[in-house]
């Protein structure tokens, strides 16, 4: 049996290791893909700090999978009824699972797929099935997107960070008109995304908001109209610097208890606030509280055709990819980088 190298989750409260596991083969309607590159995400970290039987990550999944839901790379084996793809091709995954036939799927919903779904998490590569943190990956065609013969290092972390964004923010963009705000809370890997697609999808004016320089310097450098740090005085700062009107609609990519609540204190009536983060934060809702009429919502990852819309808008040159490489090799030493903030770009482990 062929085996190969992969980077595994092997117990809740452990750090992950490199191991040796079978190489897969493709069965019926399957492909193996070559992996050239894996983005690493914070929601990584994350697993990693799970301790036994703790939400959201460890109290409904089990450990002992690879890492790595950002991946992207060439066609190596085609499993019997494949007959789109060829070898060599350049591929994306869409790294949420999905069955194609629960009320969800067939809605066109599928990243809500109840079969794939333990509690509020959805099962994706890297999350409780194997992901791209290995030599090979072992994908059901029906997950993949075809980039032709493009380089797969500059796509990996547009399958997660770049298209849960443009999810969170295809929510509400058909509601916005000339003159609306939108504020992005958060500019790291994800904020940053959010606020390109804003510019290149809507007329709005953008509010980015942080708590480092740094990210607020991208944020300008990437087309936000107004920077604020997110402090004690961003509520007051958005007031003066909307009317005392408030922000029509909001994208919240951190989800801690201090920018939920900053969200809900500077919306404005008939809006929408969209939550992708996952700090765990919390907030209180109600009259007086929020804007009247204003949806509270979380947004969970994204579509497949989410994906490919995104992909044209890469190969077009239409987005700034900003990314850091390291090698198969390095990948602890990439995680800590990204547990410091220490990074130039999103983290991608190149093979």
């Amino acid at each position: 049996m062929a085996m190969m190298k992969a980077y595994q989750l092997g117990a809740w409260g452990e750090p992950a290791q490199y191991v040796t596991v079978p190489r897969p083969r493709a069965g019926p309607g399957e492909v193996v893909i070559r992996m050239r590159a894996a983005g690493l995400c914070r929601s990584d970290l994350d697993m990693m700090d799970s301790k036994e039987g703790s939400d959201p990550y460890a109290s409904v999944l089990p450990a002992g999978y690879t890492l790595g839901h950002e991946n992207a790379g060439f066609v190596e084996e085609l499993g019997e009824g494949v007959t789109d793809l060829k070898k060599g091709e350049s591929v994306v995954v869409h790294h949420m699972r999905h069955c194609g036939n629960c009320d969800f799927c067939t809605a066109g919903v599928e990243q809500h797929c109840e079969f794939y779904k333990r509690g509020d998490i959805g099962m994706t590569r890297g999350c409780g099935f194997d992901g791209g943190l290995a030599e090979y990956l072992l994908v059901p065609r029906t997950e993949l997107v075809s980039i032709s013969s493009e380089d797969p290092v500059k796509y990996a972390a547009l399958t997660d960070a770049g298209v849960t964004a443009y999810h969170a923010v295809q929510t509400f963009v058909h509601r916005i008109r000339p003159g609306s705000t939108v504020a992005v809370i958060g500019v790291g890997g994800l904020g940053a995304y959010g606020i390109q697609f804003l510019k290149l999808l809507s007329p709005a004016r953008i509010f980015a908001l942080d708590v480092s320089q740094r990210c607020l310097d991208l944020a300008t450098e990437l087309g936000a109209h107004e920077v604020v740090r997110s402090d004690g005085t961003a509520e007051s700062v958005i007031k003066e610097k909307t009317n005392g009107k408030g922000i029509d609609f909001i994208l919240d990519v951190v989800g801690s208890d201090q920018t939920l609540q900053l969200a809900a204190k500077i919306s404005r009536p008939q809006g929408r606030i969209s939550v992708v983060g996952m700090q765990g934060g919390s907030v209180t809702v109600g009259w007086n509280r929020i804007a009247t009429s204003c949806e509270f919502a979380l947004s969970l990852g994204s579509t497949r055709a989410d994906l490919q819309e995104v992909c044209r808008l890469a190969a077009d040159g239409a987005l700034r990819i900003d990314l850091e490489k390291f090698s198969f090799g390095q990948i602890p030493e990439a995680y800590e980088k990204l547990r410091k903030n220490d990074l130039k770009g999103r983290a991608v482990i190149v093979f």
